[in-house]
């Protein structure tokens, strides 16, 4: 018997998807950037003619960083999206055992089971779960 039932195959499908897509949304309207456009991030991208320099390496700095936690989270959808085609979605990567349905609805890119996502914040002292 799979892991997950497939309403909440298909409702996980369903999330998973349009997480995805207002991520990206999100992206290229705070980017400003078109579908084929990489956005402009860099220690100069901020600066123009008689900016402060400092500010302007603040906020290439503050780009960057929301930069790499929106391609974590786009990393985790696309993980939990191929999971959930593999047929994979719902198993403990830790454990092997089953990730309750309850837990899958509420965090669809969650990873581990409750109980081994305890022992990993006990063991990393940092009391994250997972984010989406």
């Amino acid at each position: 018997m799979p892991p997950i039932s497939p309403s909440v195959s298909e409702e996980l499908r369903k999330r998973l998807q349009q997480a995805r897509a207002d991520l990206l949304d999100a992206v290229r309207a705070r980017t400003g950037q078109q579908d084929d456009e990489a956005p402009a991030i860099g220690p100069l991208a901020h600066l123009g003619q008689g900016d402060d320099a400092p500010q302007s390496e603040m906020l290439s700095h503050n780009e960057a960083r929301l930069a790499e936690h929106e391609s974590s989270l786009l990393h985790e959808i696309d993980v939990a999206i191929g999971k959930l085609a593999a047929g994979g979605a719902g198993i403990c990567e830790s454990c092997g055992r089953d990730i309750p349905e309850a837990r899958l609805l509420a965090t669809p890119t969650v990873r581990l089971c409750i109980g081994c996502q305890e022992q990993r914040e006990q063991d990393q002292h940092s009391g994250r779960g997972p984010s989406m």
